[in-house]
């Protein structure tokens, strides 16, 4: 689970806090001082506060709560990726897949799918990018790097005769994507996020498949749409199809106009991933400590001295 730039390490031990609030409230409606007013005159019951012996008000009877949430909250591993853990950013590429078909090369539809582009190699926080470009077939340009210069360079020549071949098969270069980590000596795909730039053409049931088999292989999948005019006989753009496909894969989708939320959602996902890991414990720094310490407070005042 992620919250901004916190992550828990265990946030199950969330679920100890609704039987703490409940029991609270329930301690919270009762009658101050344990129904003392009732039985003892005023004199006498502020008296007996002075001594100690009873409460004197709401924090003395819901200390104890607070500390079990305090606690709980500390159990859930609230923690901050460690500066050091970007060693771990190479063991969770990213790859760009640009759709080349002729409904984005013969218009101003590449000129944004470049954009965006450029945008998510800015964004990749030293993880390795790859670049894959497909149309009627599916072709990598570049293998996960880090030299982010060289696919930026790569990127700004692409054009209408990029292709060799017509056509919008998306399901082939998610299929080939997919067959890239499985090679000999790759780790396979799993924590792999696959970016693909497209306008939503060609998206068919073999392209939801392939999606549904990277999700099965631990990869995620997400979509940056693009708005485009078809040339005639070429597919028609299918944005609910290219959100579709991201759901299919645990992404999401986005106009690639916007991509900056949806990148920032990538990194979430990548940092939970990365908590749920075996990793976690020299990836993160867990936070929980400094809630042990505050709820010492609490637990003073259910020591507190009496006379």
């Amino acid at each position: 689970m992620s919250t901004g730039d916190l992550v828990l390490l265990r946030p199950f031990w969330l679920l100890a806090l609704l039987p703490v609030a409940l029991a609270a409230l329930w301690v919270r409606r009762r009658a101050a001082n344990g129904g003392w007013e009732r039985l003892v005159d005023p004199p006498l019951l502020r008296r007996m506060q002075a001594l100690g012996l009873v409460g004197t008000g709401a924090a003395p009877r819901l200390a104890p709560f607070v500390l079990a949430a305090l606690l709980a909250l500390a159990l859930a591993g609230p923690a901050r990726l460690r500066a050091s853990a970007t060693a771990f950013a190479p063991m969770d590429p990213v790859v760009l897949i640009l759709d080349l078909s002729p409904s984005i090369t013969r218009g101003a539809a590449l000129a944004d799918a470049q954009a965006a582009a450029a945008l998510v190699l800015q964004s990749a926080q030293g993880r390795p990018v790859g670049l894959m470009l497909y149309a009627a077939d599916a072709y990598l340009a570049s293998a996960p790097t880090s030299d982010a210069a060289t696919l930026e360079s790569l990127i700004a020549v692409l054009d209408a005769q990029t292709m060799p071949v017509q056509g919008s098969r998306p399901d082939i270069a998610l299929a080939s994507a997919r067959e890239l980590f499985l090679r000999e000596g790759h780790p396979g795909v799993g924590g792999v996020d696959l970016i693909l730039i497209s306008d939503g053409g060609g998206v068919s049931p073999p392209a939801l498949e392939e999606a549904q088999r990277l999700a099965e292989a631990g990869a995620r999948l997400w979509t940056l749409g693009l708005a485009s005019t078809p040339p005639e006989g070429a597919p028609h753009p299918d944005p609910e199809a290219l959100a579709s496909l991201a759901a299919a894969a645990g992404g999401a989708h986005a106009p690639a106009s916007a991509p900056r939320p949806l990148l920032a959602q990538i990194e979430a996902a990548r940092l939970t991933a990365l908590a749920r890991s075996e990793r976690a414990g020299t990836a993160f720094d867990d936070l929980g400590r400094w809630l042990l310490l505050a709820a010492l407070i609490p637990a003073l005042a259910l020591f507190r001295r009496r006379a």
